[in-house]
């Protein structure tokens, strides 16, 4: 029963993530970085399909789901091990989690005819809400995990 309610426990938090994420789009400083990154999207649509359905969408968010989900799995798994308060764990992980993106990100950027400005405001993307999802989870897990204060 105990791993049961810790797995709803940990499902909510995905879910309230994944909420945040998409609330901070509708920032002004995450619209900036959209628009260029949507604008690149439309000058190669024989790249990128602009015209979703529903099924495109649910996929996308579903794929994003298990983005966070990994993360955040990850995290409840190394949190132990890191130094600090569970913001600062949560910036280490979600931070090596960006670097992996980015990475990968690159090497598309490396490899593919895909215009490049696309991958770059990809990544400016990802270095503004990878940090605002992990303070999110810095602030949410200790609470939805009833985690007591940790020495630091």
């Amino acid at each position: 029963m105990a791993s049961l309610v810790t797995f709803v426990k940990f499902l909510t938090l995905v879910i309230i993530l994944n909420l945040l994420r998409y609330a901070y789009a509708y920032l002004p400083i995450e619209g900036s970085v959209l628009g260029p990154l949507f604008g690149a999207m439309e000058r190669s649509p024989s790249y990128f399909n602009m015209n979703f359905t529903t099924f495109d969408w649910t996929t996308s968010y579903f794929y994003n789901f298990m983005l966070w989900l990994t993360i955040t799995w990850v995290y409840y798994y190394l949190h132990p091990v890191f130094n600090g308060n569970h913001i600062v764990k949560s910036l280490k992980v979600y931070g090596i989690f960006w670097v992996l993106f980015a990475s990968i990100s690159a090497i598309y950027m490396n490899h593919y005819s895909h215009p490049k400005d696309f991958y770059l405001w990809n990544i400016l993307d990802a270095l503004l809400v990878f940090p605002f999802v992990a303070v999110g989870n810095g602030l949410l897990f200790p609470r939805i995990f009833n985690v007591r204060k940790e020495i630091q």
